[in-house]
Parts: C-alpha cells; structure tokens; sequence
C-alpha cells in the first residue's frame, strides 16, 4: 500500500513539474480536450457539463470533450469503448457483440445494480430511468454519429442526478452538419453500416445509423439500428429544441470460454459455448427543451421529456440459463434558473421522474450438473414484480469570482426517491407453484409487497485559480450517491426476505492542472475516493449496505504537436482500488486488498500525421494491465497491449475514404476476464486482426 502511495506521489510531482516549466509560455486556451485540440488554432471549447452551454475553462472538475475527430466520422468506431478510450480514467470491457461492463475511476461495474454508479446520458436526458438502470446502456446512445461526447470524472455536478456517483457520459446530437453526410462501409466478420446526418434549411436534423455485423465467433452477430431527429424553433424570448430517439438492438450473444488461459486458443476463442443466448433491447426517448432569455441577466431552461425502455434476454453466465425480460416507462421533467449576478452566476432548480418498471426471469427445463443444482435452480418462474417509482431532486450552484484570477464554486443536490413495489408470483423462495425446493430451499426469493423510500443530500466546493489566460488548477471536494436499484432491492436470493439498503455515497477530492498552447497541451489530475455504504452480496447470498472501498489515483492528458503535421497524444491512468472495511468471505477478510478487475494501469498513446483536411493517418497503442480476477486476489489476468491503425483521406471536396486495421499485430487477449467458483478462469476473447474500409460522401 504504501509503495503505491510513493509511485503516485512521485509520478504526480514530476508531471506537475513538466505542467510548471510550461506555464511560462504565452498564448495559452484553456480547454477539456488538450490532446486533440494542440495543434489547432485556440479557440474557447463550449461544454454542457451545467446543462447549458458552458466555457470548458470555467469547470473546476476532470472533464474530457470528445469532439467528430474522435466520435466516428474522421476515423470511426465499432462499440463505444474504442472512442472512450480516449477520455482518461475511462476502461470499458467488452463482452459479446454491444455488450460491455464499464468503468470511471472505479473498479469494472458487475452486479445486479452496479450500473447505478454511472449516469450516461444523451442530450443531458438519462438514457434509463435512475433506479431501472442497465449495465449495458450506452449501447443505446448514438455515439457513432455524436456531435460531441463529454466525460466528466467523478462524482457529478448539482445538475446531475444520484446515479452519478463514479461520473457522467454525455453524448451529444442535438447539432446537425454543416452539409448532408452519408457513409456506408463493409469490415471484417460480415460488417457492414450506413451512416445519414441530414440537416435542413428549417431547423431540423436527422441522424441515423444502421448496422449489421456477423462476429468473430459462432453464432455472435447483431443487428442495430440508431435514430435521431431534432428540431430547433420559438418565437421572442423563447426557443425550443424537440428530439426524438430510437435504438434497436437484436443480438445474438456468445458466451464465456472456460479454462485459465482459454483466450489464446484460436479456436476455442471463436467457438461459442451458449449458442442460444441472446439480447433484443429497445428504447425510445423525447424531449422538447424550452429555454426563455431577459437579456443575460436572467434564463429559464425546462426540459419536459418521456422514456420507453424494454429488453429481452437469455442470462448465459447463470446456472440453468434462465430468461429476463425488463422493461419501463416513465415521464419527467428538467427544471433550471441561471441569474447571472455581479459576484457571479447562480443556478437552481427541481428535477423530477415518475417511472413505472417491471422484471420477470424464467428457465425452461432442468438445469444440468448434480441433483443439488436441478433442486436449487429450478425451472418455472423466478421472479415478476412491477415497481413504481418517483425522483424529486432540488439542487442549487453559486460560482463566485473572489478577483480576476479566483473563484469558489458550491452547490448542493438533494434527492428522494420512493418504490412501491407488488409480486405477481408467491413470496419467499418457493417454486412458482408454492412447492418447495429441495437441499435448504430454491436459490431465488421474492420479498412480500412493499414500499421502500430513501434520500441523500449531496454538497459540491470547489476553488479554481486562473493566473493567466489558459492557465488552471483547481482543488475540489464533491460528495456523490446512488439509489438502491429495484434489482437489489426485489431480486433476492437465499433465504433473504427483505433488503434493508442504504444509498450507495463517496466523498471525492481532487487536484488539477490544466494548461494549453502550440508547445503542449496538458490536463493533469490526481484524486482519492472513499466510498461507504458499498452494497454488496454476501457469503448467505444477502443483499447487503455498510461495505467500504477507497480509490486513488492519477490521470494525464498530454498533447504535443511534434511539428507541423505530426502530434502525439498521452492518455493515462494509474489508480488504486482497495477495500478499506473488514469483510470477511469465505474465511478470509478482504480489507486491503485490490477489488477484483480493477487494473492499476491503462491508458493509450497515438502518434497522428494530418496534412491539413485531406490526409490523416494515425497509429494507437493501447494498454491494460493485470488484474485480480476474484475478491480473494489469488487469481490474475496478465494484462495486453494493442495496436490499432487508422487513415482517412479526401477524394475530392465531397468524397472522403477512411480504413481502420484493429489488432494490428493479432494479438490473442480477452476483452473481459473473471472468476466465479462455477467455472472458475472465464473470458471473453478479444476480437482478431479486423479490417474496415468506408466512404463517406457530403452533397
């Protein structure tokens, strides 16, 4: 532990010191994205971290903007994790197909309500309802085809709601092109997508994305489909921006491959052990936002929106292979004042949501392995509930200018929320006709009808100091929560009959640079994170509160434009995730030891050549290192590095030719490795060499 310690410090002070010999230098813009934007002329970057267009440069958090260089139309993407890849402090693992298990400063997110400690929004409307979350759900958003993607790491802002725990993931639409784009490009593995972002004369836009792809494995290809449409208007104080949004996914899903070091297998690593799995998922949302100005002194912003999210699924990676089916509904409304006062501005305002969820799992036919396994997980209903649910959420956000070069930022967020939930089936842990299971009871448990209400008050501070034009360091301490999620709350197991939870919460700090000018750009953070009421699962299978873990670490976004047409990026992460309460599991405590699939390491570099806007050509190196695989820490994935190639290039002044080459080397790795004591050593095989050639066509 306290060899960690040292390496942060050491690593921190010799960046810091490299920030400091810079600051000197004239010229400088502050900026969130410092890497891509070094070698382009200054210019101020606009955010929408407050739910309004904000200078980048006025944030005193960790914040990465991702722009169109990086989202899909210069050098494009397959799955979001290759464009977050970009953003520090950002590690999504993949599974099968869109499937992924996140991670923003924090160990990778598994369990029933694990999705909960990340908020990933698109437009700044949630892409799920707070308490239906879905580990999954940034395969929902349309980041193919986004205008921007903002990563704020962290715990969120006053704006944002409680699942914003570890960080925030905005994508960003709602902005049309300059001309009409279409693309259409054919890859590897059956690949192929179309590509349309169409703007009008009349406000309006339309973009969509259509994509079909075969896998790399038996049986793993999906098909999904990414609709957005939006269109601006209003009339003397008023403007209103309407959006509309659609995803489709239909999924054939592969497995784990079993056995240490079963990724390396060529063959095994394209077979698929569960060749029935499967995803269909779809979700729709609207909003129409309404924003009324008096002059700069005063603005109203209210935000109306609805939201329809369903998804169907075979659970492959639990015993007997049972279906779930989800769904939810619901309609809400984002409320804010922005006064701008001669101290500074000020921000208030009240979300709230009423949502309506429901879940059913079932399995059809016995499970295989011993007699205890067919008694225990039975076949039939496990569980059908429906959950109501209602948010109300004030929160408030004072920056005040102490002099041309300090500010103090405060905000606060409170936030209730209230289930009240009904079993479609008999309560406690019987089959779904009362009788019940042999060797103790049925794995699964139903707790009785009921109402379950919990709040949390969430206060932000923050002090930045501005010496000079593009130079910036701040200090900030954000508290951040989560909701207990229906899933934990109504999903039992064992001979659990009620949850008594507690919202999830961390107190954050952290300390930054940032600095920007034609020498180097550079963003240089470092933080420590204590979590508390952790919720967890126990040896009793319990759903349980009162867990502990502390995160640290040091994040680094470095520019430098090497010459005229050459630049490198540096994006990396260095970070410590520990459990710091006592907590005993099977015999042993795991105070002090490493959450499991938390890599210490990652990050990526890219050496780019552009030639103006007609020729680029860029190689990436990424990098992940080992990992504990399970709690007790006594089983390790090793860790990879990747190369990945990328080109574009102008055919005219509307036709552009882009190729991609992933896995440049073909390199066997595993895009996700765990352990459960089913199994033990499971993985999903990373994808091979893959190519993907594309046009892309304005008009």
């Amino acid at each position: 532990m306290q060899g960690t310690k040292t390496t942060l410090t050491w690593a921190f002070l010799l960046l810091s010191g490299l920030l400091i010999q810079a600051w000197p230098a004239t010229g400088f813009a502050v900026g969130p994205e410092p890497s891509r934007a070094a070698a382009e002329p200054l210019e101020e970057v606009v955010v929408t971290v407050r739910r309004r267009a904000t200078d980048a440069g006025a944030v005193a958090r960790s914040l990465t903007a991702l722009g169109p260089e990086d989202t899909g139309w210069a050098l494009g993407q397959t799955h979001a994790q290759e464009v977050l890849a970009r953003a520090p402090g950002v590690n999504l693992q993949r599974g099968s197909g869109q499937e992924y298990l996140p991670a923003l400063r924090s160990p990778v997110l598994t369990g029933p309500g694990a999705c909960g400690a990340l908020l990933t929004a698109e437009d700044g409307i949630p892409i799920t309802s707070p308490g239906f979350c879905n580990i999954n759900e940034l395969f929902f958003a349309h980041h193919e085809a986004a205008s921007r993607i903002e990563v704020l790491r962290g715990p969120g802002a006053a704006v944002h709601g409680g699942n914003a725990l570890h960080g925030v993931v905005n994508v960003i639409t709602a902005q049309a092109a300059a001309s009409p784009e279409a693309g259409l490009e054919l890859g590897s593995h059956g690949f192929s997508r179309l590509r349309l972002n169409i703007p009008s004369e009349s406000d309006f836009g339309l973009r969509f994305t259509g994509t079909r792809n075969g896998g790399f494995r038996d049986d793993s290809g999906y098909r999904q489909i990414k609709l957005n449409g939006f269109k601006e208007g209003g009339s003397g104080r008023w403007s209103r921006t309407t959006g509309l949004a659609l995803s489709g996914l239909d999924q054939d899903t592969a497995g784990y491959v079993i056995g240490p070091g079963s990724y390396r297998d060529r063959e095994t690593a394209r077979s698929n052990p569960d060749p029935e799995a499967f995803r269909r998922a779809i979700n729709v949302r609207f909003y129409s936002r309404f924003k009324h100005s008096r002059g700069e002194a005063l603005t109203l912003v209210v935000t109306p929106y609805a939201r329809y999210s369903r998804m169907r699924f075979r659970m492959h990676f639990l015993p007997g292979d049972p279906y779930e089916s989800n769904h939810h509904r619901g309609v809400g409304v984002q409320s804010a004042a922005y006064i701008e006062t001669s101290a500074g501005p000020f921000a208030a305002g009240l979300d709230m949501e009423y949502t309506r969820g429901g879940l059913r799992q079932w399995q059809e036919g016995e499970t295989a392995g011993s007699a205890f396994a067919r008694e225990v997980f039975p076949s039939g209903e496990h569980y059908n509930y429906r959950a109501d649910a209602l948010w109300m959420a004030p929160f408030a956000q004072f920056d005040l200018r102490l002099s041309g070069r300090w500010t103090v930022s405060a905000g606060a967020r409170y936030e209730r929320a209230r289930y009240d939930y009904r079993t479609k089936l008999p309560a406690g842990r019987s089959r779904d006709d009362r009788t019940a299971c042999g060797f103790g009871g049925c794995r699964y448990s139903r707790p009785a009808d009921r109402s379950d209400a919990f709040a949390a008050f969430s206060p932000k501070l923050s002090l930045m100091w501005q010496p000079a034009p593009g130079r910036r360091a701040w200090l900030s301490f954000a508290h951040g929560f989560r909701m207990p999620q229906a899933t934990e709350l109504y999903r039992l197991q064992g001979a659990q009959t009620i949850a008594e939870l507690r919202p999830e919460n961390v107190r954050a700090a952290e300390m930054g640079f940032a600095l920007r000018s034609s020498a180097v750009a550079a963003q240089l953070v470092v933080y420590h994170m204590r979590k508390r009421d952790v919720l967890f699962r126990d040896a009793e299978l319990f759903n349980r509160t009162g867990g502990g873990t502390r995160h640290e670490g040091l994040e680094a976004d470095i520019g430098w434009p090497l010459n005229g047409a050459l630049a490198l990026d540096l994006t990396a992460s260095f970070a410590r995730h520990r459990y710091d309460r006592d907590f005993l599991l099977a015999g042993g405590n795991l105070r002090g030891l490493d959450v499991d699939t938390a890599p210490r390491r990652f990050g990526g570099i890219r050496l780019r050549w552009q030639d103006g806007d007609e020729r680029t050509v860029e190689l990436e190196c990424l990098w992940t290192g080992g990992y504990f695989l399970e709690p007790r820490n006594r089983h390790r994935y090793p860790g990879h590095e990747l190369f990945n190639l990328r080109a574009r290039m102008a055919l005219g002044s509307r036709l552009t030719a882009h190729a991609r080459l992933l896995n440049l080397t073909g390199r066997a790795y595993a895009g996700r490795a765990d352990y459960t004591v089913f199994s033990g050593q499971r993985y999903f095989p990373g994808a091979p060499r893959s190519l993907y050639l594309g046009l892309q066509w304005r008009w």
